[in-house]
């Protein structure tokens, strides 16, 4: 369990932002900004400037204090009514971070960084103080584990404002950390460590060395982890870095475990899931509890590890289901593609002015004015459809990969009862090797979560595994073979990956659920043409009885297929398709994916 758990671990172990002063100077910075607001007017720019500056502060100095919601709501309605653009914007980025840090409502917040960038788009004096949102929006995508896009981000900020640039530099360490480019991601810490604006602030430096203890610690380099963790607690202790200090006992408590002391990991561990509990940070909260299902697994006290582990996935599954990953980028695709559509329609009116001036210019020019207008409509017609054919693609394909960065919930539950039941049965070496296939399995998923297509001997691999965990969990239920035709170089053959899985799903779980009898399931793999044929044929009960999902609707493996092959025709000009047989009442269902042949090399 103990490197399973690790590896989903450290995706989330970092602050995703940095502090601008140390914890005593915060309580004196807002008393100061609190006396400078009173007896000042509202509909004063001055004063929305230091509202909006003083809830960033107090935010960062207790992130549980959720009545700076209404302050920074009120902040925005003055703001609005003064037509402020700047007061406005920052208004709308402070109520995104409130969203994001105390309530952990990453949809509210995407909403309100997004109508700060429509200001922005629109008042291009307001860009100097916008790559501040983009950061905003990159830690959201980091939270929710797609890394790519949340590089793209911090990119773009190191690039615009140098003012942000440790800022960028740290998460960008972040990043490279939970993408497992280690020496990466150690360069860029050490880089940020170096800068003048860290030397004489302790709130950078417990930070970042609390975050590189973190990755020295995946990087084998157990006694540096330690010693980085112990920088870190040494600052928060001696400065009272509050903020940092939930997320610096959880790194630290796994510097601990690296070195094999499991008291001092499980102390700082209940003390991380304390203080992240008060604050309701679910992140931190998975964090610990997964370190205590390591440290309990070491300490050989299976139940509690498995208590632990469960409540780890629970939240986990919570953070970056499907629906939660799904909705954020459908919100940043819904304003990337309003954006265009602004764009098209202001060169549309551009087009037109011209067009009128044309025609008061002379007559002569209107049959060649109201022609060029055609042409240009004609292409601005087709650059729209061009766009919302992308956006749709694009929604699809978050959904996919949503899709493959999990696992069905009930899958993983059942999994880790069935390794409590053989644990409080006593049989530990069976519940060890279930939960070592289990911990392969899922480390499977995650890797190929990212990549579009993978060898399908990959794709083989991860069948096997995944029919060898179900039938441990029923032994005697069903018997399965995967049969792949002579000649195929199932190790130089492309194939989207986890296309079968949902098949072989409802084989096991419907096809089989009535059935007296063992069932079985026949895997088969074969050129066809051009096209390589994919089958799953089961002998269950079929697909008409009366009480089968798939009888009454359509199941949404099977509609994600779909789109998936749609998708992957419009892009290679291909005829792929999906074929449900059914074999007749009790007889079976067999399944045809037909996929384009394509090779790697």
């Amino acid at each position: 369990m103990d490197a399973f758990v690790k590896r989903i671990l450290c995706l989330l172990a970092f602050v995703a932002f940095v502090l601008p002063i140390s914890a005593q100077q915060f309580q004196k910075e807002l008393d100061s900004l609190s006396r400078l607001m009173e007896n000042r007017s509202l509909t004063d720019t001055a004063t929305i400037d230091l509202r909006n500056h003083y809830t960033k502060q107090a935010l960062f100095a207790n992130p549980a204090d959720t009545t700076l919601l209404d302050f920074a709501e009120k902040t925005l309605e003055i703001s609005t009514k003064m037509g402020y653009g700047k007061g406005t914007m920052l208004a709308y980025e402070r109520l995104a971070l409130i969203h994001q840090y105390s309530f952990s409502n990453p949809y509210k917040a995407q909403e309100y960084y997004h109508k700060a960038l429509a200001l922005m788009e629109k008042d291009k004096r307001l860009k100097p103080y916008g790559w501040s949102i983009y950061g905003g929006i990159g830690t959201l995508y980091y939270e929710q584990e797609e890394y790519g896009k949340a590089l793209d981000f911090f990119k773009q900020v190191l690039k615009h404002d140098k003012n942000l640039e440790l800022t960028a530099t740290a998460n960008m360490a972040n990043i490279y950390g939970s993408i497992n480019q280690l020496d990466s991601a150690i360069y860029y810490y050490n880089k940020a460590l170096d800068m003048e604006q860290v030397k004489d602030n302790p709130t950078y430096r417990a930070n970042l060395h609390s975050n590189l203890s973190l990755i020295y610690g995946q990087d084998g380099q157990v006694d540096s982890a330690l010693v980085s963790a112990e920088k870190s607690i040494a600052l928060i202790e001696q400065y009272g870095i509050e903020f940092v200090r939930p997320t610096a006992y959880a790194n630290a408590s796994m510097a601990y475990m690296g070195n094999n002391d499991y008291e001092m990991a499980e102390k700082y561990a209940k003390l991380s899931l304390e203080l992240s509990d008060a604050q309701g940070n679910l992140f931190l909260q998975k964090s610990a509890w997964g370190t205590l299902a390591d440290v309990y697994a070491a300490k050989g006290n299976f139940s509690e590890a498995l208590d632990a582990y469960k409540k780890f996935s629970t939240l986990k599954d919570s953070l970056n289901g499907q629906n939660r990953r799904v909705e954020i980028n459908r919100k940043q695709l819904e304003f990337d593609f309003e954006k265009e559509r602004t764009v098209t329609k202001a060169e549309i009116e551009r087009q037109t002015t011209i067009k009128r001036a044309t025609l008061l210019g002379g007559g002569g020019l209107l049959l060649a004015s109201v022609f060029g207008f055609m042409l240009y409509k004609r292409r601005r017609d087709d650059l729209e459809q061009k766009r919302e054919a992308e956006f749709r693609a694009l929604v699809s394909d978050t959904e996919l990969k949503a899709l493959r960065a999990q696992m069905n919930p009930h899958f993983i539950f059942n999994s880790l009862n069935s390794i409590g039941d053989y644990i409080l049965k006593n049989d530990t070496e069976t519940a060890m090797e279930y939960l070592t296939k289990f911990a392969k399995l899922m480390r499977m998923v995650l890797e190929n979560s990212e990549f579009k297509e993978i060898p399908l001997s990959e794709d083989l691999k991860f069948l096997d595994l995944y029919l060898q965990v179900e039938s441990k969990r029923q032994p005697g239920k069903f018997s399965y073979e995967i049969i792949v035709e002579e000649d195929l170089d199932t190790e130089n053959i492309a194939v989207p990956p986890m296309m079968l899985q949902p098949f072989i799903e409802n084989s096991i779980w419907h096809g089989f659920a009535q059935k007296a009898d063992r069932g079985h399931i026949s895997i088969g793999i074969a050129k066809q043409g051009n096209m390589l044929l994919c089958t799953v044929d089961d002998d269950g009960q079929g697909r008409q009885t009366e009480d089968s999902v798939l009888a009454t609707k359509k199941s949404f493996g099977v509609a994600i297929t779909e789109s998936r092959l749609e998708i992957l025709n419009a892009q290679k000009n291909t005829q792929g398709k999906l074929d449900i047989l059914d074999k007749g009442r009790d007889k079976g269902t067999r399944v045809e994916v037909s996929l384009p042949l394509e090779t790697i090399f």
